[in-house]
């Protein structure tokens, strides 16, 4: 139970919505802002693509490290859980407030004010660009437009979460395999002759500086940025142990394929000098392909794909404040449950609220830097936890059946070696005695392994809770004390 004697919500979200919501969150206003602020800072097309492809391999490592931890403990409230058993309380407080009135209201602004600013002037005219004269009061046309779809997608969160996930499926499929359909004809026949050319051995380009590199990541890493959202709903997913980590790897390695072959679409019609200078690529290339004509449609999708990313971070980031609160570090009434919808009513509408002081008070690149640089630090603080919380619990995850647990924990080591490699390095030369003994523990293509030999310690300082962890299909650790070759701690998770 909540606080107040309100009930948790229910697990309602299957796989495809969970994936929508993923691929949502993640396909949003940056892949059409951003390659253009990239080509500013980025010296040759060769850099441009690499500088996406690290970002895509970063989102999947991300993707990757998150899966591991909503297999483990599926709950609402995002990073928020598992930064307070792998931190403590302290950085958990820090880290969800810093959420809670940035990263998510951030990122609510951002991606409307650039749908006001630029989508919708296209498909209503430039009227919507305009100020707005209400009676003696002047109004900033974009500001009002993005307020207006900031509440309007509020509302449908606020009357259900199945509406609101059927309504992201809806929202995420259509404009993704069109795009991904239009992006590989784009490549391959309209400019594969061009796009080819810009790799001539004849162009050597100088490399970029270290400035310039973290000047190009910076809008990268907010367009791949929602590669974590399925975790802020892990508490309202049906067996996530199985349905959880599916939909995070496989939203964001689609939402991955289709942002790298976009930027090699837009590097098929555009100089970098020219991309730099386009404001806005996804309607440039569609005006240069298929004239006015072609753009209506173009600007539609990419409309759609918008709206279906806001309608993302509007459910999942109101989840932080909701487990805030049942922790005891927000007001309690943003643990209230609508008792009819069971949604959290007051963590959407307090969301809603910062987000719209943010679009009345900053500007669009304001905005993006400022979600940004929040979401690089708690991005960071998630993926090390999966380090600490592999090592203290004992755990390692893996998801076929037929890989017996090896394959994607080498991969989810593999994240740690990228986002984390002092952490890795240093633990490298542990044997991974964690792997001893896989098994399936949730009849669900879900492998834990975690045998410790009767007698032995753990390689490691960090503090232990017992030696061996099974997951079930609903994340919650199913006791397997029976088996003479385990042995099972009894610990609550939620003491941790």
């Amino acid at each position: 139970m909540a606080p107040g004697g309100t009930p948790r919500s229910d697990r309602r979200l299957g796989l495809l919505p969970a994936a929508a919501v993923v691929a949502g969150s993640m396909l949003g206003i940056g892949i059409f802002i951003s390659p253009p602020e990239v080509a500013a800072d980025i010296s040759g097309p060769g850099y441009f693509l690499l500088v996406w492809a690290l970002g895509g391999a970063a989102a999947i490592c991300g993707a990757l490290s998150v899966a591991e931890l909503g297999a483990m403990m599926p709950r609402a409230g995002g990073d928020y859980p598992y930064l307070q058993m792998a931190y403590g309380p302290g950085v958990a407080f820090s880290a969800g407030w810093l959420q809670l009135l940035a990263t998510f209201p951030g990122s609510l602004a951002a991606m409307a004010v650039g749908v006001a600013t630029y989508q919708l002037p296209v498909l209503a005219g430039p009227g919507f660009a305009e100020t707005l004269s209400l009676g003696p009061i002047s109004v900033d046309a974009p500001a009002f437009w993005a307020a207006v779809i900031v509440v309007v997608l509020t509302a449908l969160n606020h009357i259900g979460v199945v509406v609101s996930g059927r309504a992201q499926l809806l929202l995420t499929s259509a404009p993704l395999v069109v795009l991904l359909i239009a992006s590989v004809a784009l490549v391959t026949g309209v400019g594969v002759d061009k796009l080819a050319a810009w790799f001539d051995h004849g162009q050597v380009m100088p490399a970029p500086s270290a400035g310039q590199w973290a000047r190009a990541y910076l809008p990268v890493y907010f367009a791949y940025s929602g590669w974590n959202a399925a975790i802020y709903i892990g508490g309202e997913i049906r067996d996530p142990g199985r349905n959880l980590p599916r939909a995070v790897i496989g939203g964001t390695s689609l939402v991955v394929v289709l942002y790298l072959v976009l930027c090699g679409g837009y590097l098929s019609l555009f100089p970098l000098s020219e991309l730099a200078a386009v404001g806005e690529a996804g309607t440039a290339a569609a005006r240069q392909i298929f004239g006015a004509a072609g753009v209506i449609g173009v600007t539609t999708l990419i409309l759609l794909a918008m709206l279906g990313s806001i309608n993302g971070t509007v459910l999942t980031g109101s989840r932080i404040a909701f487990a805030m609160a049942e922790g005891g570090d927000c007001v309690d009434a943003a643990a209230r449950l609508h008792p009819r919808f069971g949604t959290p009513v007051v963590a959407l509408w307090m969301q809603a609220g910062l987000a719209l002081l943010l679009i009345a008070t900053r500007t669009f690149d304001q905005l993006m830097d400022y979600a940004s640089c929040a979401m690089l630090i708690t991005g960071t603080l998630t993926v090390l936890s999966v380090v600490i919380l592999r090592r203290r619990l004992g755990v390692a995850i893996c998801y076929d059946r037929h890989f017996e647990g090896v394959m994607a924990t080498l991969a989810a080591e593999g994240a740690e070696l990228v986002l984390c490699p002092a952490v890795t390095f240093g633990a490298k030369s542990q044997r991974m005695w964690h792997l001893e003994f896989p098994v399936d523990a949730a009849r669900h293509n879900l492998f834990i392994g975690g045998s410790n030999r009767r007698g032995s310690e753990p390689p490691w300082s960090q503090p232990y809770f017992g030696e061996s962890y099974f997951a079930g299909p609903n994340g919650v650790l199913e006791d397997l004390s029976d088996d003479p070759r385990l042995v099972i701690a009894d610990v609550d998770l939620g003491e941790l």
